[in-house]
């Protein structure tokens, strides 16, 4: 990787970051300019701002003139797809890649169900089941579960808390809002909720939040607050979230 490459790296990531779409356009002008032959690992850069910025036409003429595509190149044009909803396309790149890994897969699973063709999603989602499983990841549950509470589907999501423990996750704290305890607690499962929270070795802020919410959500003050009483270490967040929801169980029960 040459020094030039480096450079232009570093600013393109620095223009991504500002959202500076014609500072980039002007710097990929000076890399056509400048170099004659541009290495796939900077051509795939180009892609990436771009996709970030939302230019789909800018990402997708510098992915059809790559020399040598690879695995990163489809992902970054993958993720434009997926980004703004272009299912159809999204498809259509998704089937072409020569390879996939776990990105390629969530890209699609995601690009599905945040667009709303759900059943879409969760037919990816069984496909990589199938024949991609070893690029199961906790981004690829997370998804699911999420879609799952989104769409009030309890018996998928049982059925994919079992594929977490059969595939090694059930022991891993998901980064930023637990989405199988909050799938658990806001599909009215409120005991397979309490279970699994009160099961994990290692907690976060946000996981025990989530279990205080959804007891309260079901009138259970008195398990709430002893979960509340029993942290050792207790934010402005708890104290926000059990005024709260001792707010609304003393107005329903006044009403």
């Amino acid at each position: 990787m040459s020094s030039s490459s480096n450079y232009y790296v570093s600013l393109l990531k620095l223009f991504c970051e500002s959202q500076n779409q014609t500072q980039a356009k002007q710097l990929h002008c000076l890399i056509l300019k400048t170099i004659s032959h541009p290495e796939t690992f900077l051509l795939n850069n180009l892609i990436s701002t771009y996709s970030k910025l939302g230019n789909l036409a800018y990402a997708h003429r510098v992915f059809d003139h790559i020399p040598q595509s690879n695995l990163f190149s489809w992902n970054a044009i993958l993720f434009i797809y997926s980004k703004l909803g272009r299912l159809s396309q999204m498809q259509q790149i998704f089937d072409l890649m020569p390879l996939r890994d776990g990105a390629s897969w969530n890209l699609a699973i995601s690009g599905y169900a945040n667009y709303g063709s759900s059943t879409d999603a969760v037919g990816v989602y069984k496909l990589m089941l199938k024949d991609a499983a070893m690029n199961l990841n906790q981004i690829t549950f997370s998804t699911m579960l999420i879609l799952c509470s989104n769409c009030q589907w309890m018996d998928l999501g049982r059925q994919i808390h079992g594929q977490i423990l059969k595939f090694g996750f059930g022991s891993y704290v998901f980064v930023g809002s637990p989405p199988l305890l909050d799938m658990y607690a806001k599909l009215g499962l409120i005991f397979d909720a309490k279970r699994y929270h009160d099961e994990m070795l290692e907690r976060n802020v946000v996981m025990c939040n989530t279990m205080i919410i959804g007891l309260m959500r079901r009138g259970m003050v008195e398990k709430s607050k002893r979960l509340f009483h029993g942290l050792k270490e207790r934010d402005s967040i708890y104290w926000t979230t059990v005024i709260s929801g001792l707010m609304q169980n003393g107005m329903e029960r006044g009403s």
